[in-house]
């Protein structure tokens, strides 16, 4: 299977520990050599390469499954991102996308960040916005506040998958919030949803 934009490949470890064999694919280096020491540490045999996850450098037809989380929203192209994945998997393959919508412009969103921002501020004393995108890089994202369900599904329909589903995951946002401290429960209201398809 191919985890595509791995990062430390946290996602495809779990399918190494289900017993496929993973390539994970990242542009960031550093990235990349974390997912190796931690594929390392846990013994698996992984492969890690570094690339473009819009244009994966594989030939046509190498994985059963590819998989990405919090990914599509970060591609200046994710339609063509999405026709590149159908490429690189065998007939039956599998694509199986996780994303969410992280801002969906409303003032209920804008307090609840704000707020979460604050209290970061003061209790971490660090600024909660450094390091997210300029606003030149955010004009080059057609999905910069995330991706809504009804467009991962037309970028998958587009590609020509088939048998498509769309899980709705709020069952894990509430365990996952669970766990937080509070201040990250305040601004915790996005809408997280996996979309898979067959080639």
């Amino acid at each position: 299977m191919l985890d595509v934009g791995c990062g430390t490949c946290e996602i495809g470890l779990l399918f190494a520990e289900m017993g496929h064999h993973v390539t994970g694919l990242d542009l960031s280096e550093k990235m990349l050599a974390k997912a190796r020491e931690k594929a390392s540490r846990r013994g698996f045999d992984s492969i890690f390469k570094k690339g473009d996850a819009e244009t994966p450098p594989f030939e046509a037809r190498s994985f059963d499954i590819v998989v990405n989380r919090h990914l599509l929203w970060t591609l200046p192209h994710p339609d063509t991102a999405v026709m590149n994945w159908k490429k690189v998997l065998r007939k039956g393959g599998k694509l199986i996308v996780v994303d969410g919508v992280w801002n969906d412009g409303s003032l209920e969103t804008k307090v609840r960040r704000l707020v979460n921002d604050f209290i970061t501020l003061l209790v971490e004393r660090r600024n909660p916005r450094k390091g997210h995108y300029s606003r030149e890089i955010d004009s080059e994202l057609p999905n910069r506040h995330g991706v809504p369900p009804e467009k991962m599904l037309e970028y998958f329909r587009a590609a020509g998958f088939k048998n498509i589903k769309n899980l709705d995951l709020k069952d894990i946002m509430k365990l996952q919030k669970k766990k937080m401290p509070f201040r990250k429960r305040i601004a915790y209201n996005y809408n997280y949803h996996l979309i898979c398809g067959e080639n």
